[in-house]
């Protein structure tokens, strides 16, 4: 049984089908019943983990959202992001150039090359970590995961 008590609401399991799927009680926030729907049994434990991890996620990307919902938060981002890109590329390069000097021209250019696209590579995940809300990762897999399963609404 999956529950959590707040703004978004609840999930109680309440029973099986005839044919074997789990049933789940869908309560809203304010407390009233929002629906019932089934998935298979053999989905139970993720579908409830993952139900889990959006809850816990849910109030950070939210926040993030509310924080940096200006144009000029967002420009600010986007900045940040692309500075951080380009020093990481750039250091990246650099070394590879302070490290090759004594070698001839093309392998200079062959390792400072695989040094630009490391840094740019190590850039953009940085980027992503630094300026992504938080739980973002753990909420985009909860949400794939739900999305792969057949959960079936029941109608009464």
């Amino acid at each position: 049984m999956v529950q959590n008590i707040g703004a978004y609401g609840t999930i109680n399991k309440i029973g099986t089908t005839e044919n074997g799927r789990v049933v789940y009680q869908v309560i809203d926030g304010n407390g009233q019943e929002a629906g019932k729907m089934s998935i298979p049994q053999k989905d139970c434990d993720v579908f409830e983990k993952s139900y889990k991890d959006i809850i816990e996620t849910a109030p950070k990307l939210q926040k993030f959202a509310e924080k940096h919902s200006s144009e000029d938060s967002r420009k600010k981002l986007k900045k940040t992001s692309n500075w951080i890109t380009g020093l990481c590329a750039a250091t990246g390069a650099g070394i590879a150039i302070f490290k090759t000097t004594n070698l001839k021209t093309w392998k200079q250019v062959l390792i400072t090359t695989g040094g630009l696209i490391g840094g740019l590579a190590a850039g953009m995940g940085l980027s992503f970590a630094l300026t992504s809300p938080p739980g973002i990762m753990k909420f985009n897999k909860a949400t794939q995961n739900i999305s792969k399963m057949d959960i079936q609404p029941i109608q009464e």
